[in-house]
């Protein structure tokens, strides 16, 4: 079944091929999900935390988490939504720092997946290019 939403834009920053048939896509998407990372910025520590949402009902999104076995129900085409959420560690008060959110649009190519990216809105932090780089290295 496909997953897409009418609401993904018909423009994209960025398209790259990910040389994994689909269904192994689709179980990289879930080791994203509910992940966490912490760096240090130009602010101070900083904790990040990754949300991933599948199309749902072609409106909405709903959260999928690590064992959502995507690929038993999903074929040819998924629309993902990546949230990606900034919080500034301080040993005051934790200061969070606005979402980025991504759109992105799988497609079944038989033995690779045609990948589209979307930054929304355009803010300053994460480009599409490095979610590039962080979908590229789930398959590394």
């Amino acid at each position: 079944m496909r997953r897409v939403s009418y609401l993904f834009p018909h423009t994209c920053d960025i398209m790259f091929d990910v040389s994994k048939p689909f269904s192994v896509y689709l179980q990289g998407m879930e080791k994203l999900a509910d992940r966490q990372d912490n760096f240090r910025s130009a602010n101070g520590p900083v904790k990040r935390e990754i949300s991933v949402f599948i199309a749902h009902d072609r409106l909405g999104f709903e959260r999928i988490g690590r064992n959502s076995r995507l690929e038993a129900e999903v074929t040819e085409e998924a629309d993902i939504m990546i949230i990606l959420t900034d919080t500034i560690l301080k040993s005051s008060a934790n200061v969070p720092l606005n979402d980025q959110k991504f759109q992105v649009k799988g497609i079944d190519r038989g033995n690779l997946t045609e990948v589209y990216v979307t930054k929304s809105p355009a803010i300053p932090g994460v480009s599409s290019l490095e979610m590039k780089q962080m979908i590229l290295e789930l398959f590394a």
